[in-house]
């Protein structure tokens, strides 16, 4: 296994992680989440660590905050870049080709007060390493806004469809990928494994929300049936409530250094 590189599978991620409803309960529990630290006057040095199409991130630059958005990905920050001139941030925004593990000795990137790595994790060789790195890309009091995909959704939805097998041979083996042009990624992680090497970074959990507690065991007939407002609402009113946080597609830890 090595760090995925999204350069084949850019469009896709626009179009299917980003977009619609499953973006709209993303960017409902970021903004949630995150708003204690955002409502402020003062323009916080924001990095975005693996950053892709920086959509998050391009929101908090046209906010006013300074952005570097580093990914591995030219194809990712193609579109990123078409994104930063369509919204005329070209002034608030710097895009790096750079891998996670180089920011932290890259002298063209400061300290920074917020960094985001978003659903990067669950695609790296060495996540425990990655928290490592990025604990010291942080200035002291900096926070790191943390999203990866949740092990346990995916060990439910095995079990769901009665593919007992295939979840014995993935535990097995480590590898949980689809197909070469698939999703899902190849090292999700456990909640539990990553609170540990976020404490053994010297980081402290300030919030803990899952995204998409329910929403991915609803029936597309079901979920065309209801307003998408209702759904969103009710995403972010569980997304703090166990068991519902635990099984949640994704898993947003909010730390500080």
């Amino acid at each position: 296994m090595s760090d995925r590189n999204f350069d084949d599978l850019a469009h896709r991620f626009r179009k299917r992680i980003y977009g619609g409803l499953k973006g709209d309960i993303r960017l409902a529990v970021l903004n949630r989440d995150l708003a204690p630290l955002l409502q402020t006057d003062q323009a916080l040095a924001v990095v975005d660590a693996g950053g892709g199409q920086g959509q998050f991130a391009l929101d908090l630059a046209a906010a006013g905050h300074r952005v570097w958005l580093a990914d591995i990905s030219a194809s990712m920050l193609e579109l990123a870049r078409e994104q930063v001139v369509a919204r005329q941030l070209e002034s608030q925004v710097t895009l790096l080709q750079r891998s996670l593990q180089s920011l932290a000795g890259d002298e063209s990137i400061p300290p920074a007060d917020l960094l985001l790595c978003h659903a990067v994790l669950e695609w790296l060789e060495q996540p425990a390493a990655a928290i490592q790195h990025l604990a010291e890309s942080l200035r002291p009091g900096g926070y790191l806004s943390l999203t990866f995909y949740n092990r346990r959704a995916l060990e439910f939805r095995l079990l769901q469809r009665g593919s007992l097998r295939q979840l014995d041979r993935n535990r097995t083996s480590g590898y949980w990928g689809g197909h070469p042009g698939s999703l899902t990624p190849s090292n999700p992680l456990l909640p539990e494994d990553v609170m540990d090497w976020v404490a053994q970074a010297g980081l402290s959990i300030i919030a803990h929300s899952g995204i998409r507690c329910f929403h991915d065991f609803m029936t597309p007939e079901m979920r065309d049936k209801l307003p998408a407002a209702a759904i969103v609402e009710k995403e972010l009113e569980y997304s703090r409530i166990d068991p519902y946080r635990q099984l949640a597609r994704y898993v947003h830890l909010l730390v500080r250094k």
